[in-house]
C-alpha cells in the first residue's frame, strides 16, 4: 500500500532528474545530437504530465496553495454535500431502488437456499435453539393477566353460543350403546357397597329400625302389645333386623355390579337412553335444562380461575420440555421441521408461495423503508459524525492507490508524447 502511494512521486522525480541530468550535459557539451533532444523532450513532457497530474490528484483531496487556481483544489472537501447527495441517489434510487430490487429477486430461489441450509445438520441445530428461544419466551407469558383474560372473554363467548346437549345427548346414546358406560355402573356400586358397609350407614339404618317399631306401636293396642310381647321373650333383636337389612342391599348391590343386564341397570340405562335422544333429537324440556347450565356455568363458574391453573400447569410443563435438548417435546419439534424441510423440498406450489412471499416482503420493506436508506446516508455522512478530514482520509484509503497511477501515467504518457513531438520535429526540420 505505501509502495503504491508513493509510485506517483517517485515516478515525478524520476522524470525530473533525468530532465535535469539531460538538460545539464547539453548545455556542458557533455552530450550533443538530435537523439539527446529528443530524450531531453521526452523528459521534459514527462515532467509536465507528472507535475500536472499530481496537481489534479492533490486538488481532489486537498488545498493546492497556488494562487488563482486555489479555489479548484480541496474539490472533495467544497462539494460534500454535492457528493452526499449523489451517494443517496446512486444508493437509493439505482441500486436498492424498489424496481431494481424487484427484478433482482425475481431470479432468486429462497426456498432452494433456506432448504439446502436447514438440512445440514450444523444448521438445523441453530434453527431448533432460535425455535426453542421463541417458545420460552412465549411460555413465559402465558399466564399473565392479559392473556387469562383475553382466553376467559373467548371462553364465555365460545360457550355461550356453543349447542351442548345435540352432542352431549348422542355420545350419551353411543356410551350406552357399546357398554363404554359399564365402568361407571362399577364405580357406583363400588362406592354404594362402601357407603352400605360403613358404620355411619349401620348406625342409620338401625336408627330407622328403631323408629319404625315405635311408629307400629303407636298404630294401636295390639301391634303394641304383640311388639311388647317380643321383645319381653327376646325374638325382636333390632341388630339382627339392621344386619339383615345390610345383608340384602349388599346383595342387590352385588349382583347389579356382577350382571350387566340386571333389572336395575336395565331400568337405568333405558331412563338415560330416553334423557340422551331427547337431547340428541332437540327436546326443548330437554335442552332449557343443559342450555341453562351453559349459561350459568359460563357467567358464575370462576372461569378465571380455571384458566390461570391451566395456562400455570402448561407453562410449568412446556418451560420443564424445552429445557433439555433431548425432551419429547424437543424431538418431535426437530423431527417436525425434518418434516417440514422434506415436504417443502418436494412441494414446488409452496416453494413458489414462499418464494413469493419473501420477494413480496423485501420489495415492501425497500419501498416503506426507501426514504430511511438515505437518511442513513446522510446521517453518516454528516460533519458531527465525520468530519472533513475524516472523509478525505476514507476516500483516499479507497480509491487513493489506484489514483498514483494517474500520476504515474502523467510522467510515461506526457515523457512518451514528448518523444513522439521531437521526432516528428526532427524529421521535419531536421533539428
Amino acid at each position: 500500500m505505501k509502495k503504491k502511494r508513493k509510485l506517483g512521486a517517485v515516478s515525478l522525480v524520476v522524470v525530473a532528474s533525468g530532465l535535469t541530468a539531460i538538460e545539464t550535459a547539453i548545455h556542458f557539451k557533455l552530450v550533443s545530437g538530435p537523439v539527446w533532444q529528443i530524450i531531453a523532450g521526452g523528459f521534459e513532457a514527462g515532467t509536465v504530465g507528472g507535475l500536472a497530474d499530481w496537481f489534479a490528484v492533490s486538488a481532489l483531496f486537498r488545498e493546492v496553495p497556488i494562487p488563482i487556481i486555489r479555489r479548484h483544489t480541496n474539490i472533495i472537501v467544497k462539494n460534500r454535500a454535492r457528493l452526499t447527495e449523489g451517494a443517496v441517489d446512486l444508493v437509493t434510487n439505482q441500486w436498492l431502488a424498489p424496481d431494481v430490487v424487484r427484478t433482482k429477486l425475481q431470479n432468486i430461489s429462497f426456498s432452494e437456499s433456506i432448504v439446502r441450509v436447514l438440512q445440514e445438520p450444523a444448521n438445523q441445530e441453530p434453527a431448533v435453539e432460535l425455535i426453542r428461544d421463541v417458545l420460552s419466551r412465549l411460555a413465559d407469558g402465558l399466564d399473565k393477566p392479559q392473556v387469562v383474560e383475553f382466553l376467559e372473554k373467548v371462553l364465555k363467548d365460545q360457550i355461550g353460543g356453543l349447542d351442548i346437549a345435540g352432542p352431549l345427548g348422542r355420545w350419551m346414546e353411543e356410551a350406552v350403546h357399546e357398554g363404554r358406560h359399564n365402568r361407571l355402573w362399577d364405580m357406583v356400586l363400588d362406592a354404594a357397597e362402601k357407603t352400605i358397609n360403613d358404620r355411619e350407614t349401620r348406625d342409620q339404618v338401625e336408627s330407622r329400625v328403631n323408629q319404625v317399631i315405635h311408629e307400629f306401636k303407636e298404630k294401636d293396642f295390639f301391634k303394641r302389645a304383640f311388639l311388647g310381647v317380643a321383645e319381653f321373650l327376646g325374638i325382636l333383636h333390632k341388630d339382627v333386623i339392621t344386619e339383615k337389612i345390610i345383608q340384602k342391599m349388599n346383595e342387590f348391590t352385588h349382583a347389579a355390579r356382577d350382571n350387566p343386564s340386571h333389572p336395575l341397570r336395565i331400568k337405568v340405562d333405558s331412563m338415560v337412553l330416553d334423557f340422551a335422544h331427547g337431547l340428541s333429537s332437540g327436546d326443548p324440556s330437554l335442552t332449557t335444562v343443559i342450555d341453562g347450565l351453559r349459561s350459568k356455568f359460563a357467567h358464575h363458574a370462576d372461569t378465571k380461575g380455571i384458566i390461570q391453573g391451566i395456562l400455570f400447569r402448561f407453562r410449568s410443563k412446556l418451560s420443564e420440555q424445552l429445557e433439555s435438548k433431548d425432551s419429547a417435546f424437543m424431538l418431535v419439534l426437530t423431527n417436525y421441521l425434518r418434516e417440514i424441510l422434506t415436504d417443502l423440498q418436494n412441494d414446488r406450489l409452496a416453494q413458489k408461495n414462499l418464494d413469493t412471499w419473501v420477494r413480496d416482503t423485501m420489495t415492501n420493506l425497500a419501498e416503506k423503508y426507501h426514504h430511511t436508506i438515505g437518511d442513513m446516508i446522510r446521517a453518516s455522512l454528516h460533519p458531527e459524525k465525520l468530519d472533513d478530514r475524516g472523509l478525505v482520509n476514507q476516500i483516499e484509503e479507497k480509491v487513493g492507490n489506484d489514483l498514483q497511477y494517474i500520476r504515474l501515467n502523467g510522467a510515461v504518457v506526457g515523457g512518451l508524447v514528448g518523444i513522439l513531438l521531437g521526432i516528428i520535429r526532427f524529421l521535419m526540420t531536421g533539428r
